[in-house]
């Protein structure tokens, strides 16, 4: 193979990995015009940026505990972040794979499909690194912990196992995706099927690994919590190298591995060529289907086009997701309170502290990334047509709104409002003011980024990831979910407090008088200043 055909594919590729950074970068260049720029030179930059900063982030984190003796604990976080860096990876193998339109142009050059296949790979590497990178961190920091700087040597081989497993297996995953649209001409149905099934349970592995969790933290750092199989195989092969639990939790898994890596070579790379050429013959073949009943009104028919809109696999995975993972983050934090049982003793009077968490989680179920941040900017080549039509876009923008976040909030209301009633074991009042804040924060949040969309409406997009990069979307999601949790969780803990000092029933009616008249006057402040002016 030619390292330098490959490393100009990768140029190329990496362009396709992360479309958000390119648009970003595009916009500088539009700036300042008389500067110069590489495209592929500032998406690698600004990966490596955010590969550098969550690694020193989480080392800071994992410092605080000692993970020489807190083996499940290490198994439990190492699960965890695998798990992130494949659902992420996958999104980006997706786009570089099938989303790319280059494929095609190579079969008429000089270039074999294994530089090919290997570019796509390195080029996808950008957004599963920074999630792999934590992984990194916790194994230098336990092996460190465990038999000093020289161990901590040991956990760059440690980390390229991991790093080869999460690639293998989205790998993997990508061919039997590739297999199945070979198939059909419904390419972007199945796929959005595929890529959010397959997102879906990878969370539900997380919320499984979450809810099985004892765990107790000791001021010298332990932390007890039973092992997770085959991530505690990491542990095993330096704390106890010699013995049962490492063949079993380490040497086998790694074997099996290593069957997986062959079965790439041998069918994955040889069939890539095959299953693009085959994936484009079968959408341009015409499909036929039965001829459905028209909408009874133009309610209707604006209703099934608001729902035809939200098809996009990334997109639909990222607006499902982000929900999900935010619980998934803070339910450690309050594990101990659920496997002792206070949560279930905590009675009716504490509705207002209920009703402020619910504020603060539904704040977390909009953002840029979200079917409600890019919701117009769907219509693309439609939002003139339809500006041109002799109906009242006032209302249909509303209208729009409101299909686009019953699709959004519903789901995870719901879900939330499940575990607060089954899982915590909430009392029932607790519960429905639990859910009630989070409708409420839900829409007014969600008002304000379906606002922000058609500030920065872009029609032209080829790829969902395009959008969010507009008004540096990345990184307003990032730190208004950051900050959410950290003014949220000081808030729960004074209200808590103040609660237990003075009077639950005090406490609550004081936080309903201050809560809902802001939640009326920022409702009423996005009337005047949006919907009004619409």
């Amino acid at each position: 193979m030619s390292k330098s055909i490959i490393w100009e594919l990768v140029k190329i590729n990496i362009l396709y990995s992360n479309p958000q950074l390119l648009a970003s970068i595009k916009k500088k260049q539009n700036k300042r015009k008389d500067a110069s720029f590489s495209a592929y030179k500032s998406v690698l930059w600004q990966q490596l940026f955010m590969t550098l900063v969550l690694g020193l982030l989480y080392s800071l984190l994992f410092m605080g505990v000692d993970y020489s003796r807190s083996v499940g604990f290490f198994s439990l976080q190492l699960a965890l972040f695998t798990l992130i860096a494949i659902i992420y990876g996958f999104s980006s193998f997706f786009s570089v794979f099938y989303d790319s339109k280059d494929t095609k142009l190579y079969l008429a050059l000089p270039i074999k499909p294994k530089e090919v296949f290997l570019a796509k790979i390195l080029s996808a590497q950008g957004m599963v690194l920074p999630f792999l990178m934590p992984c990194l961190a916790l194994l230098i920091i336990t092996y460190g912990q465990i038999g000093g700087i020289s161990l901590a040597l040991a956990a760059l081989p440690a980390f390229l196992i991991l790093w080869l497993l999460v690639n293998t297996i989205n790998l993997i995953v990508m061919h039997f995706v590739g297999e199945v649209l070979t198939k059909s001409p419904r390419k972007t149905m199945i796929s959005t099927i595929l890529m959010t099934g397959s997102s879906l349970l990878a969370f539900g592995a997380m919320m499984f690994l979450q809810s099985q969790q004892t765990v107790s933290l000791h001021s010298d750092g332990l932390v007890n919590f039973p092992t997770v199989p085959l991530f505690v195989g990491f542990h095993y092969i330096v704390s106890q190298t010699v013995s049962s639990g490492t063949f079993l939790q380490f040497v086998i898994p790694l074997i099996l591995m290593l069957g997986l890596v062959v079965f790439a070579f041998k069918t994955v790379i040889p069939n890539y060529f095959r299953q693009v050429l085959a994936i484009e013959n079968a959408s341009s073949k015409k499909v036929h289907t039965q001829q459905t009943q028209l909408p009874n009104n133009l309610k209707q028919a604006l209703v099934k086009h608001h729902l035809s809109t939200l098809k996009d696999s990334n997109l639909m995975v990222q607006t499902l997701i982000q929900p999900i993972i935010i619980g998934g983050a803070m339910l450690p934090s309050f594990s101990h309170l659920i496997d002792s049982g206070f949560l279930n003793d905590i009675g009716w009077d504490y509705f207002g502290v209920a009703f402020l968490a619910g504020l603060i989680t539904g704040n977390t179920f909009a953002g840029s990334t979200t079917f409600i941040g890019v919701a117009m900017s769907l219509e693309k080549g439609n939002y003139h047509f339809i500006r041109s039509l002799p109906i009242n876009f006032k209302q249909f923008t509303i209208q729009k709104f409101w299909v686009v976040a019953a699709v959004q909030f519903v789901f995870p209301t719901l879900l939330y409002l499940g575990l607060a009633i089954f899982l915590v074991k909430l009392n029932l009042i607790l519960s429905l003011f639990f859910a009630m804040g989070i409708v409420l924060s839900a829409l007014l949040v969600g008002q304000i980024y379906y606002w922000r969309d058609q500030k920065l409406l872009m029609l032209n997009w080829q790829n969902s990831n395009q959008l969010f990069g507009r008004g540096h979307g990345q990184w307003l999601i990032a730190t208004s979910i950051m900050g959410t949790l950290f003014l949220g969780t000081i808030l729960m803990i004074f209200s808590i407090m103040t609660a237990s000092t003075i009077g639950a029933l005090y406490v609550s009616a004081a936080l309903l008088f201050l809560l809902i008249p802001l939640v009326g006057g920022l409702q009423y402040y996005l009337y005047r200043a949006y919907w009004k002016k619409l």
